[in-house]
């Protein structure tokens, strides 16, 4: 099976089908209105937000702690992160087709913004999906969220090929 990350001298090449790279190309901006919606003050707090920024101090005893360090730390993390979605989704737009395959070089720093997206993405989607445990990849097809299924699937599994490649 031919893998979908290659280390190539100094760099990760990513090839994907063209198919692959346009889901790929509309994960950023959705995840981006995830969190800046949980920015925002009004409304009940997002599950999603909860699982991406997860609390320092879970004792209520330590409630004033935690609000502390959300104040310290929260738009620093929360700058990260898009700052990571911005860098993905430029190299997601100056990746090229070739027959049929979709294909971008990736510096070290890009890769590893890679890697934060695509957990970032699957830990999202998990929690909208209801998904606790450890999921298998296994789908109900008669299930109506089994495309969201296969979507979690296909982001942990692109997950796992770039933490092998990055650590080869």
């Amino acid at each position: 099976m031919v893998s979908a990350f290659k280390r190539v001298g100094g760099r990760i090449r990513v090839r994907l089908g063209q198919r692959e790279a346009e889901v790929l190309r509309r994960l950023p901006d959705q995840l981006r209105d995830v969190l800046t919606a949980e920015h925002l003050p009004d409304g009940p707090p997002d599950p999603v937000a909860a699982r991406l920024f997860p609390p320092a101090y879970r004792d209520v005893a330590d409630r004033e702690r935690e609000q502390e360090y959300h104040t310290l730390v929260h738009d620093d993390l929360l700058n990260a992160k898009l700052a990571n979605l911005d860098l993905v989704a430029g190299t997601l737009e100056r990746g090229t087709v070739s027959r049929r395959r979709w294909t971008v070089d990736l510096t070290e720093e890009e890769a590893m913004a890679w890697l934060g997206v695509l957990n970032d993405l699957r830990l999202a989607l998990g929690v909208r999906l209801g998904v606790e445990d450890d999921f298998d990849g296994r789908v109900d097809e008669a299930d109506p969220s089994a495309p969201a299924m296969h979507l979690l699937a296909y982001l942990g599994w692109l997950e796992e090929l770039l933490v092998e490649t990055l650590s080869a």
